[in-house]
Formats: structure tokens, C-alpha cells, sequence
């Protein structure tokens, strides 16, 4: 593709984009215009989102009330039949064999996925097991175009993603299965949290998990809430240390690195250790 004026995330973004929510236009018989054009409707919750993709393409999308948009464009209509061909989208893996910058997978996530949070009650114990999960809703595409979707994304970003089903769509969506490959998600899509603070109920699993903590302390406040927890258990000589440097304020990450474990292990464990001292 002819796009060298773009930068390699502003690609990652626009073909991302136009797998999710967008679309390409594209000229009908007696249009006037001469080029297809790109457009993205949202909803006002999503506002932050799209000015966010403006800014990181302001030569290319401009917002028009609930939708961000291009003009008609020389660009769209070279990739009009890459993403429609017999008018139908599908996933241009000629196009994406290419794509290895982060920003495509935080774009698909943020377009058409989900943090999930499994919970499982034990009332006998009165305890809550909680077990995240992230889903892409990629539904309208097949089953066979998913499956090179998640070999794409464990080559490319070394992550893991498996087929589940759906009554809706094509009947197919991509999930993760274990805890650990959720985590290598967040931890891949973390460092754009700060430009995306509208969104951290997807990017943070600390603050989506302090949110349900505290929404079940009130519905159910006598049951225990524990969490899955990735990654190798702790000995009781690591709980000790986390304990006393917590007390001592200092932070998850510097923790992380004292323990040689990943943050969000840490922030994972902490909130488990609280629970059980509650």
C-alpha cells in the first residue's frame, strides 16, 4: 500500500479502525464524488475515544457531529477492496502481515472488545472467585477469517486469544482463556492508559477490580472475594515482604521489580491479601 506518509501507528489505528467501527464508504452510480471516504459513528460516552483517534490522525479524520470522518480520498479507495471484497468486510491479512505496532490491537480492543469478569459464588463458603477475561467481538467476520485472526495476533504480539461461540453475528468471537494470557494484554496496552483515562474500566484491571470489589462489599459484605491469580503462587516469604512494603508505600511497580514478578501480579496478589484480612 502507498501510505508512507503515515506513521506506523497511525496505519495500526486506521486499519484497525476500519475492521472495527468504521467503515469505508463507498461511490454509488450518479455520486459526485470521485473517491470512497472513511466514517465512524459513536455514541457521546465515546467521544473521548474518537477525539483521541482525530488527534492521532488530524491530517486524515475530522469529527462531524457523532461521527468521524474523512473527505473522499485517493487512500479509500485503494483500500476499499482490500477490507470489501464482493462488498462484503473481511480482514486483509495482506495488509496486516505488515502491521506490528500496538496501537491495532488497542484500537480493535477499544472498538469491539470487552474486560469480562467471570464470577463464580460459593455460598456455602461465602466467598466470590473472581476470573477476568477479554473478549474481541469481531462477530462479523467467519470462522475461519477468526482463527488467522489469533494465529495474526500470537505472532505478532505474542498473545494468545481462542474461538468461542455466540448466538449473534456469524456465531464466533475471540476470548481468552487463562488469566495469565489476559494479563499479557493489559500489560501490552498499558503504557497508552494515560491518553485514555475515560477508558481505564478496559485498560485497568485495578480499577475495574477495585469498582466490583467494592460493588459486592455492599451486596454481599460477609462473603470473602478472591481473585485468580496468575503466574507462579507466592511463599509466604514474598507475602511477608509485600505486606511490609505496602505499609511502607512503596509502589506496585518498585515492588514488582524487588519480587522479579510482572505489576500486575502484584497488584493482583495485594488485592487478594487485603481480601483475606478483611
Amino acid at each position: 500500500m502507498d501510505w508512507e506518509w503515515l506513521s506506523e501507528e497511525q496505519v495500526a489505528i486506521l486499519v484497525a479502525s476500519i475492521l472495527g467501527d468504521g467503515e469505508i464508504t463507498k461511490c454509488y452510480a450518479y455520486d459526485r464524488r470521485i473517491n470512497n471516504s472513511y466514517r465512524e459513528h459513536f455514541s457521546l460516552g465515546q467521544l473521548s475515544y474518537r477525539e483521541w483517534k482525530q488527534r492521532k490522525l488530524p491530517d486524515l479524520l475530522y469529527l462531524r457531529g457523532n461521527n468521524l470522518v474523512s473527505r473522499s480520498l485517493p487512500l479509500m479507495t485503494r483500500l476499499f477492496p482490500f477490507f470489501y471484497p464482493n462488498n462484503k468486510k473481511h480482514i486483509p491479512f495482506e495488509l496486516l502481515k505488515d502491521i506490528y505496532h500496538t496501537a491495532c490491537i488497542l484500537t480493535l480492543y477499544l472498538d469491539d472488545g470487552s474486560l469480562l469478569l467471570s464470577k463464580r459464588f460459593n455460598h456455602k463458603k461465602k466467598e466470590i472467585q473472581f476470573t477476568p477475561h477479554i473478549a474481541f467481538y469481531l462477530q462479523a467476520f467467519s470462522k475461519e477469517q477468526l482463527e488467522q485472526l489469533a494465529e495474526w495476533m500470537r505472532d505478532h504480539y505474542n498473545i494468545n486469544v481462542r474461538m468461542s461461540g455466540t448466538p449473534s453475528g456469524t456465531g464466533y468471537y475471540l476470548k481468552t482463556t487463562k488469566v495469565t494470557d489476559t494479563f499479557d494484554i493489559l500489560n501490552l496496552l498499558q503504557p497508552y492508559q494515560a491518553e485514555l483515562p475515560d477508558f481505564m474500566y478496559k485498560l485497568s484491571w485495578e480499577n475495574r477490580l477495585d469498582a466490583e470489589v467494592n460493588h459486592y462489599k455492599q451486596t454481599h459484605p460477609d462473603y470473602t472475594i478472591r481473585v485468580s491469580i496468575p503466574a507462579r503462587p507466592y511463599s509466604h516469604d514474598e507475602v511477608t515482604s509485600l505486606i511490609e512494603w505496602k505499609q511502607q508505600g512503596v509502589t506496585d511497580k518498585e515492588i514488582a521489580q524487588r519480587l522479579n514478578r510482572t505489576y500486575w501480579s502484584v497488584v493482583y496478589k495485594w488485592h487478594d491479601v487485603k481480601n483475606r484480612e478483611a
